[in-house]
């Protein structure tokens, strides 16, 4: 899906070593996603407790929450050991290449709204638990910002630039995602509080904005195009 924008702009021998590459990616890899698997059923497990008066109801939602964080720091480090085996560009790496100001603003705006939230007592370990979740998944995004190329040396120059669109995406995919606990817990937490409660309307629509803009820098690399030498 990543990839729409560079496939339309390349010529069918391209494409075949386009598909070649990413073929050998997902050997190196492996299964990353089993783990978001277990996590699913997890979730699964702790539905019911949704629909127990004296649970709070934000907090199955929050342990989801740290559920996946710990999930996707686990995908993560299964993709860690796979560049271990692969060799190194020796050029500098400025993470913010792969971490636009404008998604790093969003996430802050995200995480400073749902802190607002830890003053009702209600909330508080809701928005702990996720503004913890969250923080854990932006800290996973700056590390795959800043991890080492993963090069197999059949196509160095298409599998560097292939390397560094799979980090945008991947780093910017996980700040929306690190942005989606918290926009989930201001919603929920300011349908629950009266229209009288003080700054509940800004503060929601500021995370909203945040939301959307961590969203569509997370989406733009699809029509990203790789241009080659």
């Amino acid at each position: 899906m990543y990839f729409k924008g560079a496939r339309a702009a390349f010529s069918s021998e391209q494409r075949e070593r386009l598909a070649h590459i990413l073929a050998a990616r997902r050997d190196a890899e492996g299964d990353s996603d089993v783990y978001s698997r277990y996590a699913g059923g997890l979730f699964i497990l702790m539905a019911p407790l949704a629909l127990v008066p004296s649970v709070p109801y934000v907090l199955p939602y929050a342990l989801s929450c740290l559920a996946k964080a710990a999930a996707v720091l686990l995908s993560y480090l299964r993709v860690r050991r796979a560049t271990e085996r692969r060799v190194a560009a020796l050029v500098y790496r400025s993470p913010w290449a792969s971490l636009p100001p404008l998604a790093i603003a969003a996430a802050a705006v995200c995480l400073l709204g749902a802190t607002y939230f830890a003053a009702y007592p209600q909330f508080r370990f809701g928005v702990v638990v996720v503004i913890a979740s969250s923080i854990a998944l932006f800290g996973i995004a700056w590390r795959v910002a800043v991890s080492r190329t993963i090069l197999f040396g059949n196509d160095s120059q298409l599998e560097y630039a292939i390397d560094e669109h799979v980090r945008f995406c991947r780093a910017t995919s996980l700040v929306a995602l690190a942005c989606t606990p918290p926009t989930v817990l201001v919603l929920l937490a300011a349908a629950a509080l009266p229209s009288s409660a003080h700054f509940v309307g800004g503060v929601t629509m500021a995370v909203l904005i945040g939301f959307v803009a961590a969203m569509l820098v997370s989406l733009n690399p699809m029509r990203k195009r790789i241009v080659l030498a």
